[in-house]
């Protein structure tokens, strides 16, 4: 039986390592699986989890911090652990202890409990969404203001741009810039615009670590 320890690496969670002492010490035979991927991302589109969980097995077992590891979305968490089940693997918290485990009473409660709070979610979401819209569609102004989109840092994705036309890998070049995946991949698509001799590369640089093997 394998077992891991699945996190998410967030520079705002400034009790990340606590937490992973915390697991390491309930479980300290397990492998450890780090995620460093930013955004609300499906855990099944995350490289680590996803490797990760291509190689479960039945009988395996994953230790996390809380559901929130999975997302923040309680459909998308109801759908991740539903997955882990059907391959025969159990799933267990350490910030309020609880226990998936396939074809288990308790674990067919907690996702019924998952799925309701996910369509309340849901719900809740697009009633909110409706008001805000009604609410400021009666201020022309605020609408056109709260509607033309944000503004692209132009800064920014000329040091992405540079970046990756110097040949950097995304994740790399997200992590120097500190922004998001999906934002190095917008910039991407752009590159098409410019020249081919590479122009941006000469107009910014964008600060990176050390690390020239990343």
């Amino acid at each position: 039986m394998a077992k891991y320890i699945y996190s998410r690496f967030s520079p705002r969670n400034t009790d990340y390592q606590q937490q992973i002492d915390a697991l390491l010490a309930a479980e300290p035979g397990a492998e450890q699986v780090q995620d460093r991927v930013r955004g609300d991302i499906d855990p099944m589109a995350r490289r680590a989890f996803r490797q990760m969980f291509d190689s479960l097995k039945d009988g395996d077992a994953i230790w996390v911090w809380w559901l929130t590891a999975l997302g923040h979305d309680f459909n998308q968490v109801q759908a991740t652990v539903s997955a882990l089940l059907d391959k025969g693997v159990t799933l267990y918290t350490l910030s309020e202890p609880l226990t998936f485990a396939p074809q288990a009473e308790a674990s067919r409660v907690l996702l019924s409990l998952l799925s309701g709070y996910g369509n309340v979610q849901t719900r809740r979401r697009l009633l909110a969404a409706e008001h805000s819209r009604k609410a400021i569609k009666e201020d022309p102004e605020l609408w056109q203001q709260k509607f033309r989109g944000r503004p692209a840092d132009r800064e920014k994705h000329r040091e992405i741009a540079a970046m990756l036309l110097e040949g950097h890998k995304l994740q790399h070049v997200a992590d120097s810039c500190n922004v998001s995946i999906s934002t190095v991949k917008r910039v991407k698509s752009k590159l098409s615009q410019f020249d081919d001799e590479g122009a941006l590369r000469t107009r910014h640089t964008c600060k990176r670590h050390k690390d020239n093997n990343l």
